[in-house]
């Protein structure tokens, strides 16, 4: 088992979080700041392209390159309170590019599909846990 973890604290409009010893800002939509649905198409995203890698490298399949692009659409009505409209992401998109000359390029983008963590976390129900501290 593997245990991620990532501190967080609200300053103002904006939330300090410590991933891995970085300092991330995450503000509200239209801020300066990437909004959390950002941070988690980007983590989507890398996290896809990394299994890529992972896979290729596991197959010995050489990648020439890969790069991608990712969408999520949401309707900010349920954010703002509707309750007829989730708060969250409806839909999510990827759109990825991977060139390599070898046949088995396929197999690598096949289990690479099946394999990355955070799609797989988006696409099936997951045990979430909220331990609330009142002061």
């Amino acid at each position: 088992m593997m245990t991620f973890t990532v501190e967080g604290k609200l300053d103002g409009d904006v939330v300090k979080s410590c991933v891995n010893g970085t300092e991330v800002t995450i503000g509200l939509f239209g801020s300066d700041y990437p909004t959390p649905e950002e941070m988690l198409l980007a983590s989507a995203l890398s996290c896809m392209l990394l299994t890529i890698y992972y896979v290729a490298k596991e197959k010995n399949v050489e990648i020439e390159e890969a790069n991608g692009y990712i969408e999520g659409t949401m309707d900010p009505r349920g954010f703002q309170g509707d309750p007829t409209v989730p708060p969250g992401l409806l839909e999510v998109n990827y759109d990825i590019t991977v060139k390599s000359k070898d046949p088995k390029i396929n197999e690598v983008i096949e289990l690479a599909n099946k394999r990355c963590p955070l799609k797989d976390t988006l696409t099936r129900s997951i045990k979430i846990n909220i331990k609330w501290n009142i002061s």
